[in-house]
């Protein structure tokens, strides 16, 4: 089956703006690109077209869109895990497989999966011990393993960056978190690889979070009406309450004053949570 990976390599080069020079840098020859580009009759080992796809901010099924890919494995599985963990706020279990995987040559000799145990392993040392510091030095430290250009993020490179400004809030580096937010809504507007919505909803919410600890209550506003606007598009509830809650709150700095809609609003928070 013709699966036309030349193409679509090109296509998500140009997509991002990015020269063949750049994507073939540390990777192979220009040449190699041009190649493959073309659809020649060229090998591309797996590890190559792995590469290829990491630089482009993707993995690597984006290129077999048509193919059945086992859908688990061990690694995968592993990942999943400690996700889930982290999202029932079950800390310590996840800090536990993370240092156990530390160990495992699966994670340890491959860039983008010591990536995600570091940004794990920060959300763990946060809410466990309070280090925040220690943290945000972990998030760093795990966007160093990046392999995509300047020019572009990966998915988890944005959730990530997401982390790393929430962690920012916290320590009421507002202005820098802000910053940030800014950074991140322009790459995850651009990024062709997120196909959930959640994200963005996420960085609504919290850049309206921080927008309004900087006292920017239209900013704030603003970012929940976005948020507001998508969740009601995919008929999701996610953050939905808080929003609605966020912008009664960014409502009342901005009039001064409690009026009708600000009251709608809360109530509109109340009958989400209350589902």
């Amino acid at each position: 089956m013709d699966y036309n990976i030349g193409c679509k390599i090109k296509e998500l080069r140009k997509y991002w703006n990015m020269t063949q020079a750049e994507l073939a840098h540390d990777i192979c020859s220009q040449a190699m690109v041009s190649t493959i580009e073309k659809n020649e009759n060229v090998f591309i080992s797996a590890q190559l077209l792995f590469q290829i796809s990491q630089r482009l901010g993707v993995n690597i099924d984006y290129f077999f869109q048509d193919t059945k890919l086992p859908k688990y494995n061990y690694v995968n599985d592993v990942c999943e895990q400690i996700t889930t963990l982290i999202q029932s706020k079950k800390y310590n279990e996840a800090y536990e497989m993370v240092r156990l995987e530390k160990k495992n040559p699966h994670f340890s000799k491959v860039n983008h999966l010591k990536q995600f145990l570091l940004w794990r392993e920060a959300i763990c040392i946060n809410y466990l011990k309070g280090n925040k510091l220690k943290a945000l030095e972990l998030l760093d430290e795990s966007l160093s393993y990046s392999e995509t250009s300047y020019k572009n993020y990966s998915v988890r490179e944005i959730e990530i960056f997401i982390s790393k400004a929430i962690l920012l809030n916290e320590l009421q580096r507002w202005t820098e978190a802000d910053e940030l937010y800014t950074k991140i809504l322009h790459y995850a507007k651009k990024s062709p690889a997120i196909r959930s919505n959640a994200i963005f909803i996420n960085i609504y919410y919290n850049a309206a979070r921080n927008a309004n600890m900087l006292k920017d209550y239209k900013k704030a506003h603003n970012f929940c009406n976005e948020g507001i606007l998508i969740c009601k598009k995919e008929q999701s509830v996610f953050l939905l309450g808080y929003l609605y809650y966020l912008k009664a709150q960014t409502l009342f700095k901005i009039n001064g004053k409690y009026s009708e809609e600000i009251l709608k609003l809360y109530k509109e928070a109340l009958w989400v949570f209350e589902k």
